[in-house]
């Protein structure tokens, strides 16, 4: 997997569907969006996962304590911001002591987006490619 700097393109849309498990709302409603979104995207499940416990849980985690009230998501700009400083830092290199490793794996909200991306993955490659008639 190409480091975050490098693979912008691919790494803001999934970002942004990973930090909607960070919400203080039913996360549920967004699980549609989120599964299509990541199914689409380039990674397997599990660098999937690596970026949501390496570069998004500890960004979004904060907000899971948030006493503010419910609001719609994290803006994608300062989220990109947020990950790519913390990236640069000289500790993320010990990002194997993150609790998010021991955490991220326990919510059913992440096993059930997961399910839905193999699902997805699984019926676009089921499905024929239409070839044009003749």
């Amino acid at each position: 997997m190409k480091p975050a700097q490098e693979d912008l393109e691919h790494r803001q849309p999934v970002w942004e569907a990973l930090s909607s498990l960070f919400l203080d709302t039913d996360t549920s409603l967004a699980r549609t969006w989120r599964v299509g979104i990541l199914a689409s995207s380039p990674y397997s499940i599990d660098e999937l996962q690596e970026i949501l416990v390496d570069e998004v849980y500890p960004v979004c985690r904060s907000n899971l304590f948030s006493v503010a009230g419910e609001w719609a998501g994290f803006d994608p700009g300062w989220l990109q911001s947020r990950i790519l400083r913390r990236l640069r830092l000289p500790l993320h290199r010990y990002r194997w002591c993150l609790l998010g490793r021991l955490t991220v794996h326990l919510s059913s909200e992440w096993r059930q987006t997961k399910e839905g991306i193999l699902q997805q993955r699984a019926q676009s490659h089921a499905r024929p490619e239409l070839k044009p008639s003749r």
